[in-house]
């Protein structure tokens, strides 16, 4: 009897782990971190319009984008009035 994860190859399984954490190591060099927000729809819907195209709500990294860019308005805005 096999399970799913014997038939993962341990190869592929090093290789995301060493990508992963590449990706780690730059974000730590620029200063960047990574962090999971939760979005309802209410959200999501507030960012449509100015940041959101209605096409893309339900595109993860359209949304990723939006939020970045909303993140980026809002601190600009209180750095610089």
């Amino acid at each position: 009897m096999t399970t799913d994860t014997d038939a993962v190859d341990p190869h592929t399984r090093r290789s995301t782990a060493a990508k992963r954490m590449r990706l780690y190591r730059k974000r730590r060099r620029r200063g960047n971190r990574c962090v999971r927000i939760q979005l309802d729809a209410s959200d999501i819907e507030a960012l449509v319009g100015k940041y959101l195209e209605p096409e893309l709500r339900n595109d993860p990294d359209a949304i990723r984008m939006a939020v970045e860019v909303f993140l980026d308005d809002a601190l600009y805005e209180h750095r610089y009035p």
